[in-house]
């Protein structure tokens, strides 16, 4: 049995690719030291479970890696095809796809998880017919870096692992402050940043994503700051107007995996009518691995530093 639900994602041909923010999004909190023990999720939903978590069905890649790095990977018992990280995230039960029409409920149930780790977005359709499985569901969403820190500290408390969870929570939270000094400390403007997640059409992100916090984040300035949308598809024409300087592309969403990094960069230096575009000009176009900046986990903070050293002032 297969879940049918509406998607709100772009189309991406890897589903790893961010979907849209949902609404009043915050990062999850779990209260208390003994058991029972309460968390209000990133959507707000107030949840009790009566003991720590030992059956955990993931549904997200950035959850199975929160997981994993707080030493709970034996607590997992099910994961979804594009889980891939550690790699021993590959050896539990698929539970099918991570959109929520694509998932296996028939495969859930028979796993028998004392919890489910959701996503608040892509994923909203199918909190409901998952708690009336009798299910546990927590969802667990980011619309900032510091909100991953939180979301690992909450992942630890409901599977019994509060002291490595704080641990990682902690060295997470110093790499950001470091990320966040280095920033301050530069003179001069920031430069203004196309952040491309296709080129074939062309798919940029708005200010209100965790993406373009990102780019904040990383001492850059949204060429697309002004815009309401949250995955806005300019023309050509706009980002030429906007003139951005420097270009950060997720190439291995753009081409599928079909083309070379190179070869990705070759094609928006040669892009018809974007030579004069600073970025292009001055051939700053860099390549970011869409594992670390689009999975809400530990790892982000990797992708973060990388765009942060992508957006530094040439020496």
């Amino acid at each position: 049995m297969i879940l049918a639900a509406g998607c709100g994602a772009p189309e991406a041909t890897k589903t790893s690719a961010p979907s849209p923010a949902a609404p009043a999004l915050r990062a999850a909190v779990a209260e208390g030291e003994g058991w029972p023990r309460r968390v209000t999720d990133s959507v707000g939903r107030s949840i009790t479970l009566e003991k720590a978590a030992t059956r955990v069905v993931s549904l997200a890649p950035s959850n199975t890696e929160i997981l994993f790095a707080i030493d709970a990977g034996d607590a997992v018992v099910g994961v979804t095809t594009v889980d891939d990280y550690p790699p021993e995230a590959k050896s539990r039960a698929s539970v099918g796809g991570m959109s929520a029409q694509a998932m296996n409920l028939e495969t859930m149930v028979a796993l028998k998880p004392d919890l489910v780790l959701a996503t608040a977005g892509v994923q909203g359709p199918a909190i409901a017919p998952l708690e009336r499985l009798g299910m546990t569901v927590v969802a667990l969403d980011a619309e900032r870096p510091a909100d991953v820190a939180a979301n690992i500290r909450a992942v630890g408390r409901l599977v019994g692992r509060e002291a490595k969870a704080d641990e990682v929570a902690a060295a997470f939270e110093a790499r950001l402050e470091a990320v966040r000094a280095r920033v301050a400390a530069r003179t001069g403007p920031r430069p203004k940043v196309l952040y491309l997640l296709y080129d074939d059409p062309l798919m940029t992100v708005g200010p209100a994503t965790f993406l373009g916090r990102m780019v904040d984040e990383a001492g850059g300035v949204n060429a697309f700051a002004d815009v309401a949308q949250n995955y806005p598809t300019p023309s050509d024409e706009e980002v030429v107007i906007r003139r951005p300087e420097v270009v950060l592309a997720t190439f291995g969403l753009m081409s599928g995996g079909d083309r070379t990094e190179e070869q990705n960069r070759r094609r928006l230096l040669n892009r018809p009518g974007w030579k004069d575009v600073p970025a292009i000009r001055d051939a700053r176009i860099h390549a970011l691995d869409e594992d670390l900046t689009t999975r809400a986990g530990p790892r982000l903070v990797d992708g973060l530093e990388a765009m942060e050293r992508a957006l530094a002032p040439s020496p």
